[in-house]
């Protein structure tokens, strides 16, 4: 028996309204984990380079995890993957909420979609068996409004999945929703499902547990584990201010990408700071399902009568980023991005290089630095592809081609950064520059080295620096794949992931294997991208981040040469060859090809 796993696959066809359920295979499940690792190799195996990403045959995948649904402490996240509109190269996005959970208690270790639908659709996903229902009437609705309507429809106890109109009108970073405020935001997700006609995804639990190897053990685990847990300082810190808490900590350090990157740190950031909006919006702290952390903040603007539960990433993105430091607003502009189902973070790029494009004189639409009645138009302007809108849809990368402006776009890949600058935290440029879906700042967590002083420093890029980022990367494979919560990366190591592991699914793994499986997540995720164009010409930041930032009178500044000699130092550890390729016989090694 596969404990810890439903041993069920289920493959969706919404061209002829057919599904199958395929079984776990053992070996698989041991090789790859699940969530990311395990939804990774089924892109793998299916050749997901040959498709483009909005036509029928572009694979969706949504995975959970042995972890899913056990009560392990943050065991509380799910993997989208596909094809990245956005990018054209491997997409993946995690979420927290209610999913991963119910996932399993609905039968199934993951759902993959493909084909299209002539009509919109809604699925229900029950026992590992799939229901094809008409979805004519959410379709044009918001992502707020389509799940309200399905937990009416299906109960309180579903989970369910819906894009907004971004989606259904293809904007290449629309995101899929989930628990009103939970996204699978990044890369585009969102529009692969509105390619598919597909609106919702209902998971429907037909239990409320998971079967286990060895429950009583990992009973007592998960208590002491807690006790940990609970009184870590970083815990504490998520508790107390979740990450908004971060604004005040980026703009005093100086790494909080301000008026689209030209510089770190935002006018008035202390009204957007985590003090000042506990103060005067703070409503109550929120908590995926099964977490003990609560890092959710639930803030309301009284001012225009929204309710939001923000993220530091958003208040950065369509705040500090725009020149907004209004509190008001961010809650408004993060209000709509949701209900119309976008990525904030490609949001707020595309917005802030339209202002820039706009005071360069570039494109003919006015639009400055602090003007939030036009990011309000400009936000609605891109879910439904209305002029300028239309273009920025298609985000930074695609449309800096289209206006002539590539030398001032701000990507990696095609996928706009987060909110931490490299020129100050210069672990992330590397970061930035190997993660497997874009300016990715989750795939190595390299942010938190920076900003912890560790491995030399945050202005080090030497070689014990391109170690930690390579073993937080690991770390982070682990994590997407079990699926844990990336808040745990203090708590979760090695050694207790191998074993919760073995208390779960009854084999016995040891640390080395763990990082094993790692590594072979990692380089099976390059393999895939290199084999959509992606190598070391590939791997490179923005012009733009390599312009100089000053701060209180200093300049600081990122050095093309130092981010190469990360990068060799990369390649080098991962067993890849100069060109970021992974060789031949460090594929053999992981296994990942015989």
């Amino acid at each position: 028996m596969l404990y810890g796993y439903n041993g069920r696959l289920v493959l969706v066809d919404l061209s002829d309204r057919s599904f199958k359920v395929l079984g776990l295979d053992e070996g698989l499940a041991r090789l790859y984990i699940g969530g990311k690792g395990l939804a990774n190799k089924i892109l793998y195996d299916y050749g997901i380079w040959n498709y483009d990403p909005l036509s029928p045959e572009n694979l969706l995948v949504f995975a959970s995890g042995p972890l899913g649904g056990t009560r392990i402490p943050m065991a509380s996240r799910a993997w989208a993957a596909f094809k990245s509109p956005l990018t054209g190269i491997l997409g993946g996005s995690n979420l927290g909420g209610s999913l991963a959970a119910i996932m399993k208690y609905a039968g199934v270790d993951a759902l993959i979609v493909r084909g299209a639908s002539k009509e919109p659709v809604y699925l229900v996903v029950e026992g590992g068996s799939v229901e094809f229902r008409s979805a004519s009437h959410l379709w044009g609705l918001d992502s707020i409004e389509a799940e309200e309507i399905l937990q009416r429809d299906h109960g309180r106890d579903v989970a369910v999945l819906t894009i907004g109109p971004a989606g259904e009108n293809l904007v290449r970073f629309a995101s899929i929703n989930h628990d009103r405020w939970r996204q699978f935001g990044r890369t585009g997700g969102g529009a692969v499902m509105g390619s598919k006609r597909l609106k919702a995804i209902v998971f429907k639990p037909v239990r409320r547990d998971v079967e286990v190897a060895k429950p009583e053990e990992l009973g007592e685990y998960i208590r002491n584990l807690t006790l940990k847990l609970l009184p870590d300082p970083t815990t504490k810190a998520l508790r107390e201010g979740g990450t908004p808490r971060l604004v005040e900590i980026a703009n005093r350090m100086g790494f909080f990408p301000s008026y689209y990157w030209s510089k770190v740190r935002v006018d008035g950031w202390e009204r957007i700071e985590w003090g000042y909006m506990r103060q005067h919006y703070f409503v109550k702290a929120g908590a995926c399902l099964y977490c003990s952390v609560a890092c959710h903040r639930l803030v309301e603007s009284r001012k225009f009568n929204v309710r939001v539960d923000i993220e530091y990433e958003t208040i950065f993105a369509l705040g500090g980023n725009l020149g907004v430091a209004d509190p008001d607003w961010i809650i408004v502009f993060n209000d709509l991005a949701d209900r119309l189902g976008m990525d904030s973070i490609s949001l707020g790029n595309v917005i802030g290089f339209a202002v820039e494009l706009s005071r360069r004189g570039l494109v003919d639409y006015r639009i400055d630095w602090g003007e939030p009645e036009k990011v309000r138009q400009l936000i609605v302007d891109i879910a439904y592809r209305r002029g300028l809108g239309g273009i920025l849809a298609e985000g930074v990368a695609i449309a800096s081609k289209a206006l002539g402006a590539e030398h001032l776009a701000v990507h990696v890949k095609g996928l706009e950064p987060a909110a931490y600058d490299p020129r100050t935290l210069k672990g992330m440029a590397l970061g930035y520059s190997i993660a497997g879906r874009g300016a990715d700042h989750l795939g190595t967590m390299a942010y938190a080295i920076d900003i912890a002083g560790r491995a030399g420093g945050r202005f080090s890029l030497e070689r014990e620096k391109v170690l930690a980022v390579r073993d937080y990367e690991n770390l982070g494979a682990l994590m997407d794949s079990l699926l844990l919560c990336k808040f745990g990366r203090y708590i979760y190591n090695f050694q207790n992931i191998a074993e919760m592991l073995s208390l779960v699914t009854g084999y016995n793994y040891t640390p080395e294997q763990v990082v094993e499986t790692a590594e072979r997540i990692v380089t099976l995720t390059r393999l895939i991208n290199v084999k959509m164009g992606v190598d070391r010409s590939k791997d490179q930041l923005p012009r733009k981040l390599y312009e100089p930032v000053e701060l209180e009178g200093k300049e600081y500044r990122l050095a093309r040469e130092e981010v190469e000699k990360a990068l060799d130092m990369y390649y080098e550890l991962r067993g890849w060859d100069e060109r970021g390729i992974p060789k031949e016989e460090r594929l053999k090694e992981l296994r990942i090809v015989e």
